[in-house]
This record gives structure tokens, sequence and C-alpha cells, in this order.
């Protein structure tokens, strides 16, 4: 069950990235900010901006620090509220990180050895 106090749409976006069978955290405190929810997996976080959205200046720019500063790779805004629109948002994301290369090392480079603890 979703808890009561979460926007209609951030219950909309938890039910649908459980669905997918992503796992996330929800309302997690990076660096002095709130991301409505983090999927470590992909290192993405999803803010859920409803039909209005936020401030845009101010999002540039608490993007750029959670980027920098806890080296999140991918920051999602969603401002559809219905099931149907958030699950097409979140694939469209989803497939976009899928089409996007892996860096590569270099050949020369060498791994370090695994350290067992």
């Amino acid at each position: 069950m979703l808890p009561k106090d979460y926007t209609k749409q951030e219950n909309v976006i938890a039910e649908v990235l459980s669905e997918i069978g992503l796992r996330y955290d929800q309302q997690v405190p990076i660096s002095g900010y709130i991301a409505d929810f983090f999927v470590p997996e992909l290192g993405m976080v999803i803010e859920a901006d409803g039909i209005y959205g936020h401030l845009k200046k101010r999002d540039v720019k608490r993007d750029a620090d959670i980027m920098r500063i806890y080296g999140v790779e991918n920051i999602l805004h969603i401002k559809e509220n219905s099931k149907v629109g958030v699950k097409d948002t979140l694939w469209q994301a989803l497939n976009k990180l899928a089409e996007e290369p892996l860096l590569q090392q270099p050949e020369s480079a060498e791994l370090p050895s695994p350290r067992l603890v």
C-alpha cells in the first residue's frame, strides 16, 4: 500500500516503477535537496513535476548540483499524471538509456585485481 502523504502523481510513478520491476527509494535526501525517486541501478533521479512543473531555472541548478555532487547520471522530470502517461515517459527514458553507448575502457588499461574481504 502506498503512503497517503505523497501526491497522486508520486503514487502513480511508484506504482509504475514497481510494475516494471525497478528497485527505487522515495524522498531521498541528496546534497541538500530531496529527490522524489532514486533508482540506484540506473543512477537515475525521477522528479514528479506535475503538469505545472517546477521553476526551470531552479531545476537546472538543482539537477547540475545533484549530478556533480552525488554522481547521479540521469534525471528524469515527469509531468504526466496518468498511469499511461507516466509509463510511456518512463519507457522512453529507459529506451534512450539502452541506446546510449557504454563507456569503454582502453584496451591497454589494466584492471585492478579484485580484493577479497
